[in-house]
């Protein structure tokens, strides 16, 4: 009996222990491809999110950029009228301002430890679709963590688990959990995603992720752009996402398409479950 009692604290152990491996092995995933690839944006007195896509030496320079979207940048972008003494009228300018970008830090993926910050520039924008790229002006490092994006064609399902990670109300970056309920939705004729993961405003411009089967990884499936409401109430678990095919199309016309050549090619078409 005691011997019979001894083995089962054995297995006992060896499951906890497995058990306390495997968890700690994912929340480390977590971290470093859903948490730590997204970033707090700060453009004149707005903050709002973003999400780092891409970071690759080219030739002997880094270039690294963030996704987000264009009403968190929209205050740095002017169009103003003035009068051109060469051409004798009043013609339109454009002043993007830089922006700020910052990224917090931990030790134990937990004690924070404090915040690091790059400028970058806003290089292209589309405020129709309401996204923005911003590049980062440090050419000498990149960036560790770069989230990854969903492939082209892939399928996204109803009921599948998904994170909303943003700095919401201007907070360090953290994350919401919920499923996606509903997938096409049209807003101002842009495709967008519903979640019940909650997202409150500084949510915009992050990043909603879901664990992908394909590539074993935590991957981009949409950018949090609006959250319902109802009178004067916030319904933050019905909260809409850009698609990554409207992001796909921002990029390729706006010359950026290069970012997504890392993308798995799949022939499945998405479905709603």
């Amino acid at each position: 009996m005691v011997i019979k009692t001894l083995a089962l604290s054995v297995v006992a152990l060896m499951c906890l222990s497995t058990q306390t491996y495997a968890q700690s092995d994912d929340l480390t995933l977590r971290h470093e491809q859903m948490l730590y690839t997204v970033v707090l944006v700060e453009a004149k007195s707005a903050t709002g999110s973003g999400t780092v896509i891409y970071s690759e030496v080219e030739g002997e320079e880094y270039q690294t950029f963030v996704l987000t979207n264009h009403h968190v940048v929209s205050r740095a972008v002017k169009v103003e009228e003035e009068w051109d003494s060469k051409e004798q009228k009043e013609i339109k300018r454009e002043r993007r301002e830089p922006v700020k970008v910052f990224w917090q830090q931990y030790n134990d993926l937990s004690t924070f430890i404090g915040t690091s910050g790059k400028t970058a520039d806003i290089v292209a924008y589309d405020e129709a679709a309401d996204l923005a790229l911003l590049k980062i002006r440090d050419r000498e490092r990149g960036v560790p963590h770069v989230a990854n994006l969903l492939a082209e064609g892939a399928p996204l399902y109803m009921s599948e688990r998904v994170f909303a990670v943003g700095a919401g109300l201007g907070k360090p970056p953290f994350m919401s959990e919920g499923v996606l309920g509903y997938l096409h939705e049209q807003i101002d004729g842009y495709p967008y995603l519903l979640a019940t993961a909650p997202i409150i405003f500084g949510n915009s411009g992050g990043a909603l992720f879901r664990f992908g089967d394909a590539c074993g990884c935590y991957e981009v499936v949409g950018v949090p752009s609006r959250v319902s409401a109802t009178g004067f109430a916030v319904v933050s678990h019905m909260a809409w996402s850009i698609t990554m095919e409207t992001v796909r199309a921002f990029l390729r016309e706006s010359d950026h398409g290069f970012i997504l050549g890392g993308e798995r090619v799949t022939t499945e078409v998405e479905g709603d479950g």
